[in-house]
This record gives C-alpha cells, structure tokens and sequence, in this order.
C-alpha cells in the first residue's frame, strides 16, 4: 500500500500541474498568493458550479420532454437496443486490450516509476483505478439522460428513480468490464508470446454471432441494467454484478504483481509519444494518425516497389504507392468526402441557419481528411528533398493529391447521386463537389508551407468556403458560387504555387 499511496501521490501532483496549467489560460497567476488570486480561483470554481448545475437543470427537462413525445413502443426498441450497445462497449475494450496493454506509461512514467523498487501491481492498482473512475464520469453522463427518456416513457411517475436505477446498475457493469478487459490485456505482459499473435483481437468478435443466435448468453449484462430499471429484475441480480466487478478487480492485481514492466514500455511507446504532444495530439489530428501510421509501418515490411517512370508521373506513381500501401488513408478520405456531402446536402435541402453552415466550415477546416495531403505534406517538409524536386509547389500539389483527390470526389458523388435530384440541379452537383474538394486541398496546403498550420487552414478555408456560400445564398444562383469557387481556387493555386 506504501507504492500505491505514492503512486497517488505522483498522479495528484501531475493533476495540480495540469489544473494549475488551465487556471493559467483563464487568467490566473500561481505565482501570486494574494487574497485577490485565491478569490479568483474561488469565483472561477462557483461559476464551474453554476454551468454544471444550470446545464443538468436543462438537460432533465429536455430529456423528460423528450420521453413524453416518445413512443412506448419505440421506448420499448431503445431499450432492447441498450443491451446491444453494452455488448459493443464490451467488445470494443476487449479488442483495445488485445491490441494494446491498458497499462499505459508516458515517459516520465518510463523513467521513474517502470525502473522504480516498487510493487509491479501498484502500477496496476493506481492505472486501473484511474480509467475505471474516468470511465464512470465520461459515460454515466449519456446513460442518465438515456434513463430520464426511457424512464419519463415507460414509468411516468418515478422516471427518476428509475434513471437512479439505471446508473446503480451500470457502476458495477463498467468496473466489470474494464477489470475483464485490463484481465485480457495484462495476459499480454505476463505472456509475451500472446502480443505476438497479430490477430488475436479478432477473438472477441465472436461475441456477435452468439448474440444473434444466443441472446440470453452474450447480452445477460446489458439485460440485467434494463430489468432493475424498469423494477422488474430478480433480488440476485444487482448483488451478482457487484460480486462479480469485485471478483474481477481482485484477479486483475492479482494479475498485476505477475507482468513484466519491460514489456508494459514496449507497449506504451506509441502511447506516451502521443501523450507527449499535450494539445496538440487533439488540435491536429493527422498528427496523432501520422504516429499512429508511423508505428504500425515500422512492425511491417513494405511490398511493392516503385515502377519505372520518367516526368511528372514519377511523382503521380510514387503517391500512388504510397496511397496502396496505405488504403487506410483513402478509406478515410472516401468516407469524409460523403459525410461532408450527405450533410451538406442535407442543410442545402432543411434550409438551415446560417450558425450551422457556420460549423459546417468549420468542421472542414478543424478536420479535413487525413491522407489527403500525407504525400505533399512530406515532399515539402523534408527541405534537402524538395531542392531536388524539379517542379513548382502546385504540380507537386496535384501530383501527390490526385489518388486521395479522387476518392474523396467519389464519396461526395455517391452520396450526391443517392439523393436522386433532377438532371439540372445533379449536374451543378457534379461540378460543385470536385471543386470543393479541390478547395479544402489547396487549403490545406496552403496551410502546410505555413508556420502556423491551424490558424492558417482555417482562415483559408473559412474565407473560401465562405465566399461561396454567400454568393450563392444572397444572389440565390449556384453560378454565382461557382465563379468565386473558382476565383478562390485560383488564388490559393498561386500561393501554394510560390510558397510549396
């Protein structure tokens, strides 16, 4: 218990850093211990308070409003649902164990606790703690609104308590859960050769045949939340969930004093080197993917070569190469083209304000497709490369983004034709969607030969797609928002033409 205690010890001290770290950016200064400071931080806490307690006030009348419109029969679907969406949670923490050890060290831990004299389970105890507890806050708060709607349906006069109900049920479910899955994953650092078998994450998948022809057997967890909250479950039920998470967080340390810390920093590499970027890890998310990719690369060996090619096709081929090696990426770029589309579409057809064109932009320029520009993003990065390259930012531009361009036009065009318009208004389309695609490319790369990457893609992006949206809208013709589409597509063409 002395490990365990400074385990907790270090954790609360990083908690205060990172506490201290956003009391900062809203004003406040640690190195002042005034009276002033400390009322700050006080009035800071009580407005804290307030949201939460104005926000949960809103969200119960919401949800209890929501459940008198609802039907008993619908209730009744969702319900059913419920215990399909437990199973999957199931399966998800299952194969995320099996991929990856949910012990998970940053560096520093690497430094000072992986090498430490300590007990190899107080690691375990005080991670394992750690997650359970987030995983408490983070998914209790959906299923209490789940609770008020069903609850308001099919028990109108104690909703709230069978929303209670509900969470009372579900605590125990999610420690049961993830103290299986870190059961699953630990196996992996006792057992070395376990990690090595590349698709054993494929094992819990089974769970899905057996809960379409064996309900009773895979979905008996997500059963027993329902039945308590609607009362209606036997008096061993509950009582047999709570034996059963505490059954398993006792074999999970157990399990824990058994692992091998060397292999528990072997897994935590591609961890820890994403943990390490802070902020950016989420402001950019193609960093955090380009890690990732990077990661799984190094465990594979490349196939295919680089045909023969003279010219301009060098470069085309080259990224085709790449793109085949990683269809991951045009995968995405695939599906990121028709979301964009379908909701595009959708706000075009429902005449929404202009607030959620607003998000829509800005959805484009927080998260374009990653892969798109993963080839140019690295020809014009790598400096002594690009010496070398005979051609100008914008035939490089086009060369590297012509595959993923592609797909990402063919997910919008799908998406475009399964809306079935008239032969007018689906050629406008068919023009329309090649040149935003191409608008969020250059965008991108115009925000790629910049130092400040974010803020110059979404000012590209925001300024561009804006333009057309306006014209469109306040001139009420398509035409007019091709041609500034066009213009803007030209402008960016020069910049990245002379920047890239």
């Amino acid at each position: 218990m002395r490990d365990v205690q400074s385990l907790f010890w270090l954790r609360w001290r990083q908690f205060k850093d990172t506490a201290v770290y956003w009391l900062r950016v809203l004003g406040y200064r640690p190195q002042d211990a005034s009276l002033s400071q400390n009322l700050y931080v006080l009035y800071l806490v009580l407005i804290g308070i307030f949201w939460l307690y104005t926000v949960s006030a809103f969200v119960y009348d919401t949800a209890g409003g929501i459940g008198k419109l609802l039907a008993v029969s619908t209730a009744a679907e969702l319900m059913v649902g419920f215990t399909y969406v437990v199973l999957g949670v199931q399966i998800y923490v299952m194969i995320n164990a099996l991929q990856s050890t949910p012990l998970k060290l940053s560096f520093a831990d690497m430094a000072y606790v992986a090498g430490a004299p300590i007990s190899r389970a107080a690691p375990v105890i005080v991670g394992f703690l750690r997650q359970v507890g987030i995983r408490l806050i983070v998914l209790n708060i959906p299923v209490i609104v789940f609770g008020l709607v069903m609850g308001r349906t099919l028990l109108p006069k104690e909703f709230g308590e069978a929303a209670l109900r509900l969470v009372a049920t579900v605590i125990p479910l999610i420690v049961l859960t993830w103290a299986f899955g870190w059961m699953v994953g630990l196996s992996r650092l006792i057992s070395p050769r376990l990690g090595r078998l590349r698709y054993l994450w494929f094992v819990p998948l089974i769970l899905v045949p057996i809960a379409y022809f064996l309900p009773d057997v895979a979905l008996w967890p997500g059963r027993i939340a329902v039945l308590v909250m609607l009362n209606a479950s036997p008096v061993w039920a509950l009582p047999l969930l709570v034996v059963l998470a505490l059954v398993a967080v006792g074999v999970t340390f157990w399990m824990g004093d058994r692992i091998n810390m060397i292999h528990a920093v072997d897994e935590s590499i591609l961890y820890a080197r994403i943990q390490a970027l802070g902020l950016l890890a989420w402001r950019m998310i193609d960093v955090q993917a380009r890690i990732r990719m990077q990661s799984r690369q190094v465990t594979r060996k490349p196939f295919l070569s680089l045909p023969r090619a003279q010219g301009t096709s060098t470069f085309v081929t080259r990224a085709a190469l790449s793109y085949v090696r990683h269809p991951f990426m045009l995968l995405t770029c695939l599906i990121w083209g028709a979301a964009m589309t379908g909701f595009g579409v959708e706000i075009i057809t429902r005449q929404l304000p202009l607030q959620v064109w607003i998000l829509w932009v800005v959805a484009a320029g927080i998260a374009p497709p990653f892969g798109l520009l993963h080839v140019f993003r690295s020809d014009s990065q790598e400096l002594f490369l690009r010496q070398f390259l005979p051609v100008d930012g914008l035939q490089l531009l086009l060369a590297d983004i012509l595959i993923p361009l592609l797909a990402m036009i063919l997910g919008g065009w799908v998406v475009w034709f399964a809306y079935g318009f008239e032969a007018d208004i689906l050629s406008i389309g068919i023009i329309f969607i090649p040149l935003l695609a191409l608008m969020v490319a250059l965008a991108g790369a115009v925000a790629a030969t910049n130092t400040k990457v974010l803020q110059t893609r979404l000012l590209a992006t925001g300024l561009s797609f804006g333009a057309v949206i306006l014209a469109g809208t306040q001139l009420h013709t398509p035409i007019a928002g091709l041609a500034v589409a066009g213009v803007a597509v030209l402008l960016m063409s020069g910049l990245v033409g002379q920047n890239a």
